[in-house]
């Protein structure tokens, strides 16, 4: 067993950042064995719980991060200017030449962004366990493998009735036979893993983590998108997923300090309340936003818009709305980097700080 299989606690660690995923393929799997027919209409209190309390506020856990740390604003601050800049002038160049053109970019950007999740928490505690840089290797080829043939059979299968933003959004014409030859390549990579984490428990060397962090989002993406072709089923396996567990991560590096820092006098769970006060605060205007001016989706909750933009108008405002979306994404490239440029981030998670580059958590 090696000394630190635990970032914070077992109840923490499980508690946060496997069964969120455990639950949403449980959860999952239960309506398409259940209930396999989809409604004629999506779910408001799946969108609400989802999308808004889950997927569109663990965006802006980013800014614990990033603009509301003073280290990270030092550190970054080139990256902090440019990368919104950046992201909104090629999201308005994008959807002014086609905004399919703009929500595909912008969905291939988000695919990657999850697997590159997904593998920074398994690594993040095989570096704690400090596994070999070839057992890295291989639990990148693991999660890189679950995760890709999914994606591959998806583009095999177009189309689907659910879709990453919109239909249409991914790119089409693989071959059927792609798709399924995807599937069938990760059974010898999985079985490989496996068998290489029973070699390490039996030597007392294998984080109990690592294989929950490959094996859960690999049953997530194979859930929702390879068995069901449900868009409440592909919701449920994939922001849960991917959204808790990244809140209590920068909750863990950073987030606590920023608002103990400012409410010094404030109790745990008053800290708690006011770190995703702000998150649940900036989704909802955001969502507000969204609805008003482009997809008038849901006048129960944000009033009926009516008109629709002028094309260049239209292309500023998804352009603008999608900037904070966009730069979670890039500016997660750098933030989680263990090193010169995160210098508080390993002791932030209980790390010790070394040389290797390719340890890093998100």
């Amino acid at each position: 067993m090696p000394s630190r299989p635990f970032l914070r606690s077992p109840a923490f660690d499980l508690g946060w950042f496997v069964l969120p995923g455990l639950l949403a393929a449980i959860v999952g799997l239960a309506l398409g064995v259940l209930d396999p027919q989809p409604p004629a209409h999506d779910s408001l209190l799946l969108w609400i719980a989802g999308v808004l309390l889950v997927d569109v506020a663990h965006v802006y856990a980013s800014l614990y991060r990033s603009y509301l740390d003073p280290i990270a604003r030092q550190h970054h601050r080139t990256r902090l200017i440019a990368a919104p800049l950046l992201c909104a002038w090629l999201g308005f160049l994008l959807h002014l030449e086609s905004p399919l053109l703009f929500w595909g970019a912008l969905a291939y950007l988000a695919i990657f962004h999850f697997i590159k999740q997904h593998l920074g928490f398994a690594l993040l505690y095989a570096r704690a366990g400090a596994e070999s840089p070839a057992d890295r290797r291989l639990i990148s080829l693991a999660l890189w493998t679950c995760t890709l043939g999914p994606v591959l059979w998806w583009h095999a299968n177009l189309p689907t009735s659910f879709a990453w933003f919109m239909p249409g959004d991914l790119l089409t014409g693989l071959p059927p036979i792609v798709g399924t030859l995807a599937l069938w390549a990760q059974l010898p990579v999985l079985l490989g893993f496996l068998a290489r984490r029973l070699v390490l428990a039996r030597r007392g060397r294998a984080n109990p983590m690592v294989p929950l962090l490959v094996l859960v989002p690999a049953a997530c993406w194979h859930i929702g998108i390879v068995l069901f072709d449900d868009d409440r089923i592909f919701t449920i396996t994939n922001v849960f997923l991917h959204g808790v567990p990244y809140m209590a991560l920068v909750w863990l590096a950073g987030g606590r300090d920023r608002l103990a820092a400012r409410l010094p006098r404030s109790g745990p769970l008053a800290l708690l309340a006011g770190f995703y006060g702000l998150l649940l605060a900036l989704a909802i205007g955001e969502e507000a936003l969204w609805d008003r001016l482009v997809w008038h989706d849901h006048p129960q909750l944000f009033g009926t818009s009516t008109g629709e933009l002028h094309p260049l108008l239209a292309s500023l405002v998804v352009a603008l709305l999608a900037v904070p979306q966009a730069t979670h994404y890039l500016l997660d490239r750098w933030i989680w980097r263990v090193g010169p440029d995160n210098p508080a981030l390993a002791g932030q998670l209980g790390l010790t700080r070394d040389r290797d580059s390719g340890a890093k958590s998100t």
